[in-house]
């Protein structure tokens, strides 16, 4: 059976909070998200992870 992959929308947040860069993915569940938006700590110090209107992960670099 096919997995049916969900739309995710990874925003790159400043530390005040605002989002400067929108990242959408499309994913399985929400660790295969949660995995996928870690690559984008490269660039961006948080990032937020939504689904809808829920939000999945904040993510901070280390």
């Amino acid at each position: 059976m096919i997995e049916e992959r969900k739309a995710y929308v990874a925003f790159g947040v400043d530390p005040a909070g605002i989002a400067c860069a929108t990242y959408e993915l499309r994913c399985a569940n929400d660790e295969e998200a949660k995995r996928r938006a870690e690559d984008y700590l490269d660039a961006h110090e948080i990032i937020e992870l939504w689904i809808d209107v829920r939000r999945v992960a904040r993510l901070k670099r280390s």
